[in-house]
C-alpha cells in the first residue's frame, strides 16, 4: 500500500481484510457443518473467491497507478 501512495487508507482497508477473515471461517464452518451443503458448498465458494480476487486486483492496478 505504501509504494502505491495510499498510506491514508491502510486504516479503512486493513479492518476489511481481518473482517474477511472471519467470514472465510465462518463459512468454512458452514462447509463442514453435518447439516449443511459440506465440501462441494466449500469448493464453490473457494473457487468463485479467488475468481472474484483475481479480476478485483487487475482492476485494482488499472485504477491505482504505482508511484514512481
Amino acid at each position: 500500500m505504501e509504494r502505491r501512495g495510499i498510506t491514508e487508507l491502510r486504516y479503512f482497508l486493513l479492518p476489511g481484510f481481518c473482517a474477511g477473515l472471519s467470514t472465510f471461517s465462518a463459512v468454512t464452518y458452514d462447509a463442514v457443518a453435518p447439516d449443511e451443503a459440506g465440501i462441494s458448498y466449500l469448493l464453490i465458494n473457494v473457487v468463485a473467491s479467488l475468481i472474484v480476487a483475481h479480476f478485483s486486483l487487475k482492476i485494482a492496478r488499472r485504477v491505482i497507478k504505482a508511484r514512481a
